[in-house]
C-alpha cells in the first residue's frame, strides 16, 4: 500500500514539474507565432483534447509530465501533412534569439513554479523549527565523534567554516554536509574569545555526507502556566543541553526521558545568556502523561505579496547556489554520488511528504522543480542547455551546423546522459535495504 501511495505521489510531483516546464516551451513558441503541432499532458495514447489553432492540446495515457512538438524540430515527421509548410512558422527558420528564448523558457517556468509555491507559503505563513534559523550554537556533542575529539563543547558557537562566515545552523550544517572525509577548519566563539579548531569530518550513513557529531541548540519556545518547568524557573529561549543523563540533540529526545522518569526529579542542564545553568524539575501528570510543560521553539514566517515574492526569490537563489556548489563537489569527487536523489528517492520522498499533507508535498515540488530547471541548463544535449550551447556556438561562427554535426553532438550528449542516469540509479539502489548491502 505504501509503494502504491509513493507511486501516486511521484506521478503528481513529476507530472506537475514536467508539465510546467513544457508549458514554458509551448507558450513561448506560440507567442512567437511558431507552429506547434502537439502540446500534451502525459505520454502515449491520446485520451482527449481540443484544437488551439494548429495545436492539438491533448491529455495522454501516461501522466508523467508532457511534451511539445514543434514544426521543424529534428524529430519532426508531421510537416509533410501541413500544406502551409514554408511560410516561415517552423522552428528552424526563426531567428536564433527566438529559438534561444523558447529553449530557456522551460527552466524559467520551473523557477516560476518554485517562486510561486514559496510565495504562497510566505503569504500564508508557516512554522519552521527555530534551531535551523538560530545562531549556530552547539547544543550537543556526540561521544567519540570528530567534534568531541577536537574538544568542542555544548555552548560553543560556530562563527565560520573554512573562512566563510555562517550566521545560522542551516548554513553551518550545509557547509559541513558538503565536506565529507576532510579536514574542516571551524572558527569557534567560547567565553567571548574566538579561536580556530580543525575537525576531520566523517561520511557515515547511506548519503555519504559530511558530519562532525554536533547538534543545534534546542530552545524552549513556550511554557505552560503552572507546569513544572515554569515553577522550576525555566524561561523562554533557554537552551536545553541535557535532561537527566540524556544529551538533547532534538526536541523529540525530551519526551521519552520524561516518560522514563516515572515522576522522579530530573536534572536539567541549560544554556542561558551564554552561561550554564543547572536545575531540577519533577515531571507531573498532564493529560494522562508525565510532562514538564515546555513547547518547542518555532519561527513563523509570514509576509505580504511583494515581500513574499522577494523572500521566495532570495530563497530560490540560495537554493540555486547550493545546488551548483553540490554539483561541483560531485564532479570533483569530494562528495559521494550516494548523496544524489534519483527516481526511487524522489518517489519515496514524495510519498512521505504526501502523507504529511499537501503543504509538505508542494514544498517538495518547489525544491525539485528548481533543481530540474537548473539541471536542464547544463550544456549537455539533449537537455535545453545543450541546445542553447549549440545556438550560441552557431551565433559565434555565424552559420548553422550541419545535420551530421548536430547528430554527433546529440549522440555524445545522450551517451553522457545515460551514464549520469546510471550513476543516479546506483545512488538510489545503494540506499535500499534489499540491494544496499551488496553495493559499495
Amino acid at each position: 500500500m505504501e509503494i502504491l501511495s509513493n507511486l501516486q505521489a511521484f506521478i503528481i510531483v513529476l507530472g506537475i514539474i514536467i508539465f510546467v516546464h513544457e508549458f514554458g516551451h509551448f507558450i513561448t513558441a506560440k507567442a512567437f507565432g511558431m507552429r506547434v503541432f502537439i502540446f500534451s499532458f502525459g505520454f502515449g495514447r491520446r485520451l482527449l483534447g481540443f484544437k488551439w489553432g494548429d495545436t492539438d492540446c491533448r491529455l495522454s495515457l501516461i501522466p508523467l509530465g508532457g511534451y511539445v512538438k514543434l514544426e521543424g524540430e529534428a524529430d519532426d515527421h508531421l510537416s509533410e501533412d501541413v500544406s502551409a509548410r514554408g511560410d516561415g512558422r517552423d522552428f528552424t527558420s526563426r531567428p536564433r534569439w527566438q529559438r534561444f528564448l523558447v529553449y530557456v523558457a522551460g527552466p524559467v517556468m520551473n523557477a516560476v513554479l518554485t517562486i510561486s509555491v514559496m510565495t504562497v507559503f510566505h503569504m500564508k505563513g508557516f512554522g519552521v523549527e527555530a534551531a535551523l534559523y538560530d545562531r549556530p550554537i552547539i547544543g550537543a556533542v556526540e561521544a567519540a565523534s570528530p567534534a568531541a575529539q577536537a574538544d568542542l563543547h555544548p555552548g560553543d558557537e560556530i562563527r565560520a567554516i573554512d573562512g566563510a562566515r555562517v550566521s545560522t545552523w542551516e548554513e553551518a550544517l550545509y557547509k559541513i554536509w558538503i565536506r565529507p572525509d576532510t579536514t574542516v577548519r571551524l572558527r569557534i566563539l567560547r567565553d567571548g574569545h574566538e579561536s580556530d579548531v580543525e575537525v576531520h569530518s566523517t561520511s557515515t550513513g547511506p548519503e555519504k555526507a559530511g558530519k562532525i557529531g554536533v547538534a543545534p541548540l534546542v530552545r524552549v519556545g513556550s511554557l505552560s502556566p503552572g507546569a513544572p518547568a515554569e515553577l522550576a524557573g525555566l524561561k523562554v529561549d533557554d537552551g536545553i543541553l541535557q535532561v537527566g543523563d540524556q544529551p538533547v540533540r532534538a526536541f523529540s529526545d525530551i519526551p521519552p526521558v520524561v516518560t522514563r522518569s516515572a515522576g522522579q526529579p530530573l536534572a536539567l542542564r541549560l544554556l542561558r545568556d551564554g552561561k550554564i545553568v543547572e536545575m531540577s524539575v519533577t515531571p507531573r501528570q498532564i493529560d494522562g502523561a508525565p510532562r514538564l510543560g515546555i513547547g518547542q521553539k518555532t519561527v513563523i514566517r509570514r509576509f505580504g505579496l511583494f515581500r513574499s515574492i522577494e523572500e521566495s526569490a532570495r530563497w530560490a537563489w540560495g537554493q540555486t547556489r547550493t545546488t551548483i556548489e553540490t554539483l561541483g563537489r560531485l564532479l570533483n569527487g569530494s562528495l559521494s554520488p550516494k548523496s544524489m536523489m534519483g527516481p526511487l528517492g524522489i518517489a519515496k520522498a514524495s510519498g512521505e511528504k504526501a502523507r504529511e499533507g499537501a503543504g509538505s508535498l508542494f514544498f517538495l515540488i518547489a525544491i525539485i522543480s528548481l533543481q530540474v530547471g537548473i539541471l536542464n541548463l547544463f550544456p549537455l544535449a539533449p537537455l535545453d542547455g545543450g541546445h542553447l550551447a549549440i545556438l550560441l556556438a552557431e551565433g559565434v561562427v555565424r552559420r548553422d551546423f550541419s545535420g551530421t554535426v548536430k547528430a554527433w553532438i546529440m549522440n555524445a550528449g545522450a551517451l553522457v546522459m545515460f551514464l549520469l542516469i546510471g550513476v543516479v540509479l546506483y545512488s538510489d539502489l545503494s540506499k535500499t535495504s534489499w540491494l544496499g548491502k551488496y553495493l559499495p
